[in-house]
C-alpha cells in the first residue's frame, strides 16, 4: 500500500468514526429532549350558584322563586307569604333546597270537620249535611267559601276568580286547579260541597 493510499484510508476512518459519533449523540439529545408524560388534571364540578324551586298550596304568592344553594325551605315559605291557614308544622322548614323542588305548603285541618261529617262510631243512618247545607261552589260567594275548612278570605276569592275567569266547575275535583288548592283538600270537602247549575 501507497503512503497516499493510507493517508486516504486513514480519512474515511476519522469520517466515518466522527459521523457515527455525531449520529449517536444527536440520538442522546432527542432522548433526554423527549416531552413529559402529559398530566390530566380534572377540575370538580363547581356546584351551583343559585337553585330554583316552586312554592304552592296554602301561600299568597305562589309561583318560581330563585335561591342561594345554601338556602332552607323556610326562606321560600317565607317570601311566597304563608296564609293564616297553612299548616306549616307539616312543612320540614329546616330542609336544604334542591334545583326544580316543589314546595307545597298544606292546610291546617279545621276541627269542625269532624262534627260536618258525622261521627263515624255514631249512627250511620244520619246524613252528615243536610242538601240545604251544602255549598255550591258555582253560586257560593267569598263570605260562603270560606265555611269550608282550610278556607280563608284570600284562597276563597281565588276560587270566585277563577269561576269568573274559566266559567263554572263540572265537577268538584276541578277546585284543585285553584292555586293552593290540593286534591287532598277537595276530598277532604266531600260531603260538603256540590256542583250547581248557573242557569
Amino acid at each position: 500500500m501507497t503512503q497516499s493510499r493510507w493517508i486516504t484510508s486513514r480519512r474515511a476512518f476519522g469520517l466515518g468514526l466522527l459521523v457515527g459519533m455525531m449520529v449517536g449523540l444527536g440520538a442522546a439529545q432527542l432522548i433526554m429532549r423527549r416531552e413529559p408524560d402529559l398530566v390530566l388534571r380534572v377540575e370538580p364540578l363547581a356546584s351551583p350558584t343559585a337553585v330554583v324551586v316552586y312554592v304552592t298550596g296554602a301561600v299568597a304568592r305562589p309561583g318560581l322563586y330563585t335561591v342561594g344553594s345554601e338556602a332552607r325551605v323556610a326562606e321560600v315559605v317565607e317570601q311566597a307569604g304563608p296564609l293564616p291557614e297553612a299548616d306549616l308544622s307539616r312543612v320540614q322548614m329546616a330542609a336544604r333546597l334542591q334545583d326544580g323542588q316543589m314546595v307545597v305548603v298544606p292546610v291546617r285541618a279545621s276541627p269542625d270537620l269532624g262534627h260536618a261529617r258525622g261521627d263515624a262510631a255514631g249512627s250511620s243512618t244520619e246524613p252528615t249535611v243536610s242538601a240545604e247545607q251544602l255549598i255550591d261552589i258555582n253560586r257560593a260567594t267569598v263570605e260562603d267559601l270560606q265555611r269550608l275548612p282550610g278556607v280563608g278570605p284570600i284562597l276563597a276569592q281565588r276560587i270566585v276568580s277563577y269561576r269568573e275567569t274559566h266559567g263554572p266547575f263540572q265537577s268538584p275535583e276541578q277546585l284543585a286547579e285553584v292555586p293552593g288548592i290540593s286534591p287532598r283538600m277537595v276530598d277532604e270537602w266531600a260531603g260538603l260541597i256540590t256542583v250547581g247549575t248557573t242557569e
